[in-house]
């Protein structure tokens, strides 16, 4: 592997556990005994063993991670499936492993479902250095929640939301959906407007997608799916936009809205193609150009790390999670990177940073598209900082537009 770049280094935990899969989900989720979590739990804290011990010697050439000669995350983000599934106990095991690669200035997320967070885990929360707490309400209506099957109910997310407030934490994301089946206009409009008042720092608003594999998609193969339509779904969309930026919510990337200064960092990171480390079962991750996944076999991921890493095997036991599952992007790829995850956001890419990253000016690989879309108002430019961005025009037909910044 390379040496990390100076420029700093995420991480993603990768928990698979649910309570029960919903019926929209595509993740790599599934219910577990106790047991088995155990197991898990333990690989993972000897994965991240492993990956300290790989990287370790990445951080001490000229070009070190930090500026320090320790291992450091600007960035963590706990997900799954749902950590706070686990028992209290097992998610201290994992959070105290992380907790010695972080410092307070680390934004430290982990995601938690309504009717599964205890004064435990919040316990267990304040003890690691949680300081971002990332809810999946979805709905505010029982009968919607229903639909998706969700395990808890609105009354039971405003306990949850009630609860980590009490307990001093004050960076609260809460995910919403739209296009629920039999989710109409005034049902979503109520669900933005009790969000928009419990005052969260971040809101995530979400289209539902039907992904092959689910019980949605069976259910619409099926001609059982009662979904939004395409007019229904932008009417939404723009919903979200009105209601919660009159409520002091600013838009900084096409489904996300925070109070000034509260955008989230871990996720910007993947927007500006920044390096990630993705540590658990499937997780991906980003280095250099070099994306890497590693195996999704349960077993097979528990048994590589059943024992923790010493020197000369830590490299093993990563190369054998990953095995052949290494992706080298060419230069031309990380250019359509830049471009498509970087216009996701509201303030666009910048040209200086283009011509950082790649040593060529955007207007040299990308200048034909760029005016065409500046002709049809589906791009600007800010001239002052130098930054290509969607308009509100380009933002509704944004696949269109991202697709032309494919090369050939």
């Amino acid at each position: 592997m390379k040496t990390v770049k100076k420029d700093g280094l995420s991480l993603y935990i990768h928990i698979p556990f649910c309570v029960k899969k919903c019926l929209y989900c595509d993740f790599l989720s599934f219910s577990a005994s106790n047991s088995k979590k155990q197991g898990y739990v333990k690989a993972l804290v000897n994965e991240l063993a492993a990956w300290e011990e790989v990287l370790k010697e990445k951080l001490t050439g000229k070009e070190n991670l930090t500026g320090m000669d320790r291992l450091y995350f600007k960035t963590v983000f706990a997900g799954g499936g749902t950590p706070t599934c686990l028992e209290p106990s097992m998610l201290l095991e994992i959070l105290q492993s992380v907790r010695k690669y972080t410092d307070e200035n680390t934004e430290f997320t982990i995601e938690a479902n309504p009717g599964t967070i205890t004064d435990s885990h919040i316990s267990v929360f304040k003890e690691t250095g949680i300081n971002r707490v990332s809810l999946g309400l979805q709905s505010a209506q029982d009968r919607e929640l229903k639909k998706l099957g969700r395990i808890h109910t609105y009354r039971e997310f405003c306990n949850s939301y009630n609860k980590l407030q009490k307990a001093g934490f004050g960076n609260i994301n809460i995910d919403i959906m739209a296009g629920i089946p039999g989710q109409d206009i005034p049902s979503y409009k109520d669900t933005l407007e009790k969000v928009a008042a419990l005052e969260p720092a971040h809101i995530s608003v979400y289209s539902l997608i039907v992904e092959p594999g689910t019980e949605f998609y069976k259910m619409q193969e099926q001609g059982g799916l009662d979904i939004a339509d395409e007019d229904t779904d932008r009417h939404m969309y723009n919903l979200a936009k009105e209601i919660l930026g009159r409520n002091g919510y600013n838009r900084y990337e096409i489904s996300n809205y925070s109070k000034e200064g509260m955008e989230c960092l871990h996720n910007i990171t993947y927007w500006t193609g920044g390096n990630y480390l993705g540590t658990g079962l499937g997780a991906s991750s980003y280095i250099n150009g070099t994306r890497f996944t590693g195996t999704m076999d349960f077993n097979k991921y528990t048994c590589i790390f059943k024992d923790r890493a010493g020197h000369g095997m830590a490299e093993n036991q990563v190369q054998k999670n990953i095995g052949t599952n290494y992706e080298n992007l060419s230069v031309k790829n990380q250019m359509e990177e830049f471009m498509f995850l970087g216009l996701r956001m509201c303030k666009g890419v910048s040209k200086s940073a283009f011509m950082d990253r790649f040593g060529v000016s955007m207007d040299k690989v990308y200048g034909n598209v760029i005016k065409h879309f500046l002709q049809n108002q589906l791009l600007a430019e800010d001239v002052n900082s130098g930054r290509i961005y969607l308009t509100e025009r380009g933002i509704d037909i944004s696949n269109y537009v991202l697709s032309d910044f494919i090369l050939d």
